[in-house]
């Protein structure tokens, strides 16, 4: 009961930052103040392939986690699990290019480029393991890139939280820009190290 409460809560989120990111890149009018600042500091296209890419993801990568979507449309969970590949990779490399640009200083930059490189990583990991065979693996690699493209929701929590206590934006997003993705990781090896073989992770 308690894993399919958080399947439903972590749907909830990812879909809603996911139509968020997919709005932003479809309707200009949509764009928020900081979104308008990176178009103008990066690239368009960088900006807008980041926020594409990880809308897309988000929103798929939830479905893979669904034990009885997964074993009644195994079709469609391969072919979810190739578009997760494929757009967390696009989405991971504009989001190191964005890096350079983020707001925080050296600090922020290391942080979501280290952000970046993992998601590229790990996705890359549970995609040789499931191409090997190694089912158990792969899920255990999936449950890590997948914490790591939640970094979109967490960040998106710690901002007001931000704002809330009183910190200079600036230097906030330094913090945030560790914190929206490394504690993500560690409640990921949470759920990774009990799992027994058979065990569903949420559903």
């Amino acid at each position: 009961m308690t894993r399919t409460l958080s399947w439903y809560l972590m749907t909830f989120l990812s879909v809603g930052i996911g139509l968020y990111a997919l709005a932003t890149v479809f309707l200009p009018s949509f764009r928020q103040n900081f979104v308008i600042e990176m178009l103008a500091e990066a690239s368009d296209f960088g900006t807008l392939l980041h926020f594409l890419a990880g809308g897309i993801v988000i929103i798929v990568g939830a479905m893979q986690f669904n034990v009885q979507f997964r074993a009644k449309y195994l079709h469609i969970h391969r072919l979810f699990g190739r578009i997760y590949v494929v757009g967390c990779l696009v989405g991971g490399f504009a989001g190191l290019y964005l890096a350079f640009y983020s707001t925080g200083g050296l600090a922020g930059h290391w942080g979501f480029g280290m952000l970046a490189v993992s998601w590229i990583v790990t996705t890359a990991m549970a995609y040789r393991h499931i191409r090997a065979g190694n089912v158990r693996i792969h899920q255990d690699w999936m449950i890590r890139s997948y914490a790591l493209t939640l970094a979109a929701v967490t960040l998106r929590v710690y901002l007001p939280l931000g704002q809330i206590t009183g910190y200079e934006f600036e230097e906030a997003y330094t913090a945030i820009a560790w914190m929206c993705w490394v504690p993500n990781l560690i409640i990921a090896e949470w759920f990774i190290i009990p799992m027994s073989n058979k065990k569903p992770v949420l559903s």
